[in-house]
């Protein structure tokens, strides 16, 4: 826990600002400091009309981008920078054109802008992809859900419930983790001096702007191109178009550009007629942008595994399953599919990685998590700390700011109880259970925000699991993968979303925003990312066919743990187990060794990435475009480090925005060009 410069001498409301008090001062003394010197709200707008419409606007698009990426990669990047810069752009585009009528944005008004934007596009990250998804691809049956699909009517209460919840826990949790104890979060700290720089050097903005603007011009243009066989294939039901239908497929890219059979590993081991699922190279800016994002560390560690998975495993195990036909009690390691045509056997290596994929990444997130046993610690002291937590609301500088407890207490009680009632008459989950999950909410959403406090990552994936494993023994859960999968959703839901929260609350703290005004920002992203994710999710994933077709690590991971934990009948390979063994050993060793030398972190794999190649279906193809963009981004700042700290990180959001955006548009247009027919028979009944 470490204090840090609360802002920079151009936000504040003298030309200069003394020195804040000395970390050990009562909190008192720390508002008294920011009310005079940073807060800045009472002089210039923040949450205004058209912050709400441009965030609301940018917020479909970031959530079209995070729902796109997390069906494909498992990832959900942040899009606040990129937000940040758009917003920028776009209004004083709008106030060029306007001949300067037009009041630009200013910096107060664009934080606004982000949070409403950033926290719409949260959502799907965390309850739809894993949760949703996951309920689809078991098939079962519980309450509302028939055959794993879920209404849309209960997804849209579960959705903003959950988020609602967490939300509001973030309210106590603020003045504790920002005023009182002042936690850095990085990337918020980052994000706000993105906000001052864009508003201090005019110039250097816009050439963040363009070069962002021409990432995502160059990224939708690629994702457009690659999609027109999708969109020749409905118009080619629905209208005669020949020509059209040739031209767009012809002249499309390929998604991925199959390797030459010199390359394939079941050659060298004498496997006849034998190839990996999706052996080639992945032609994509989204992959090559995500590289230059999450860097060379974890690229190389996907291209690594996968080439271990691919190249050497996969031929022992067919070479296992083919010695041991017709052998009794013989689980094959492998599932296959055969071209009738080609008599080709693809072996579909994943569904057997999977096991170990995810329980490195779990037992990954569990250890990481069980070394910041301090800082989890400190979370639960730190509110039994009167001096932390209790302020004399007549000797507070910030009453008037800050969010009210009776907020809390008016807004967590509905929530609560919409949210056990939802569970209870919707999907036949106990009042027990659905209190349990409230009530584990807070534990999740303090452990959250402390985390991202302290180390800047949301652990949202090992409480996500700690909650499936706790649910699974609970009466009432106990054998049910559905139960399982709902409760556990919930729980981590909430918890990562008020980490989420109170990162962003970070930002306007730097920034001198009005935290009631930035609550009610919050408000209107839970609102709106409801709103948006419902139908986008339908529209993307009409049935359990298209979500298969993205081959989704996430609800792949969700999906597996749930079942293992509560199918007493599920029959893995004897393989498959020892990778499991084998897989929880890494995901334990690596964040041991990292805690204990954090000199060696930079030359061990990652094991995020070691637990992503293993769970996507193409791992070999991703990875490949993931190495090369942290190769590129590597040499860049090598080379060149002004030009690689101005540019990299826009130019990459560009690319992966770009592209992940009309590829979830493209998704959704062919399920409209799909309904339209019915639609149009319908009218002709009705009329």
């Amino acid at each position: 826990m470490t204090d840090e410069k609360t802002t920079s001498p151009e936000l504040g409301r003298h030309g200069t600002i003394p020195e804040p008090p000395p970390p050990f001062a009562p909190v008192q003394a720390h508002d008294a400091y920011w009310r005079a010197h940073v807060y800045c709200a009472d002089k210039e707008p923040q949450l205004t009309w058209r912050a709400s419409i441009v965030g609301g606007f940018l917020g479909i698009l970031a959530c079209a981008s995070a729902l796109y990426t997390t069906l494909t990669i498992g990832w959900g990047f942040c899009v606040n920078i990129s937000v940040c810069i758009l917003s920028f752009i776009a209004f004083n585009f709008l106030r060029n054109l306007s001949s300067g009528r037009i009041r630009p944005m200013g910096v107060l008004e664009n934080g606004a802008t982000s949070s409403i934007a950033n926290i719409t596009g949260i959502t799907p990250s965390h309850t739809v992809v894993g949760v949703v998804g996951g309920l689809l691809l078991l098939g079962t049956s519980q309450g509302g859900v028939k055959d794993g699909f879920m209404p849309w009517y209960l997804l849209a209460p579960i959705t903003f419930f959950s988020s609602l919840l967490g939300t509001l826990i973030g309210i106590p949790l603020k003045r504790s983790v920002i005023n009182a104890e002042r936690l850095r979060f990085p990337s918020s700290i980052a994000l706000a001096e993105t906000l001052r720089t864009l508003y201090a050097h005019g110039a250097e903005a816009v050439d963040k702007a363009r070069c962002l603007i021409g990432g995502i011009a160059v990224g939708a243009f690629l994702g457009l191109w690659k999609g027109l066989p999708e969109i020749a294939a409905i118009l080619k039901k629905t209208y005669s178009m020949t020509w059209l239908d040739e031209f767009l497929v012809n002249k499309a890219l390929p998604e991925m550009v199959a390797f030459p059979g010199f390359l394939n590993p079941m050659n060298w081991w004498q496997i006849q007629k034998g190839v990996p699922a999706f052996y080639g190279v992945e032609v994509s800016l989204m992959l090559f942008g995500a590289g230059m994002i999450v860097g060379l560390r974890v690229s190389l560690s996907m291209l690594g595994t996968a080439l271990l998975v691919n190249c050497l495993l996969l031929p022992n195990l067919v070479l296992q399953d083919q010695a041991n036909v017709g052998t009794p009690g013989w689980i094959p390691n492998l599932e296959a599919r055969v071209d009738p045509a080609t008599g080709i056997t693809t072996y579909l290596v994943y569904k057997w990685s999977l096991w170990c994929g995810t329980a490195v990444m779990v037992c990954a997130g569990l250890t990481s998590l069980a070394m910041q046993w301090r800082s989890i610690a400190r979370a639960f002291t730190s509110l039994l700390n009167k001096k932390n937590t209790q302020i004399d609301n007549a000797h507070d500088p910030l009453a008037d700011l800050e969010v009210p407890m009776k907020w809390f207490f008016i807004g967590i009680i509905p929530a609560s109880l919409g949210l056990i009632l939802t569970m209870w008459l919707a999907f036949d989950i106990s009042p027990f259970l659905g209190l349990i999950a409230v009530l584990l909410s807070f534990v999740t959403g303090l452990i959250c925000t402390r985390s991202c406090g302290e180390a800047d990552v949301n652990p949202i994936g090992a409480m996500g699991k700690l909650s499936q494993l706790l649910y699974s023994v609970l009466p009432g859960a106990r054998g049910n993968a559905s139960v399982n999968l709902i409760t556990a959703g919930v729980t981590a839901t909430a918890g990562g979303s008020t980490g989420d929260l109170v990162a962003d609350m970070k930002v306007g703290y730097q920034l001198g925003m009005n935290p009631r005004q930035q609550f009610w920002s919050q408000i209107i992203g839970v609102v709106l990312g409801t709103i948006i994710i419902v139908p986008m999710w339908y529209l993307m994933i009409p049935d359990k066919a298209a979500l298969e077709s993205y081959n989704p690590p996430t609800a792949s991971m969700w999906a597996a743990v749930a079942k293992f934990l509560t199918d007493d009948a599920t029959q893995l390979a004897h393989s498959t187990k020892v990778a499991m063994v084998t897989g929880a050993l890494i995901g334990i060793f690596f964040p041991i060794i990292e805690n204990l030398f954090p000199r060696w972190r930079r030359y061990m794999p990652s094991s995020m990435g070691v637990g992503i190649a293993m769970i996507l279906p193409s791992a070999i193809s991703n990875s490949l475009a993931f190495s090369a963009g942290a190769v590129v981004a590597w040499l860049w700042f090598k080379y060149s480090p002004k030009k690689g700290e101005k540019y990299c990180i826009p130019l990459a959001s560009g690319f992966v925005a770009g592209e992940s955006v009309i590829a979830a548009f493209i998704a959704i247009g062919a399920t409209l060009l799909k309904l339209w027919p019915e639609f149009l028979n319908s009218m002709k009944e009705i009329l």
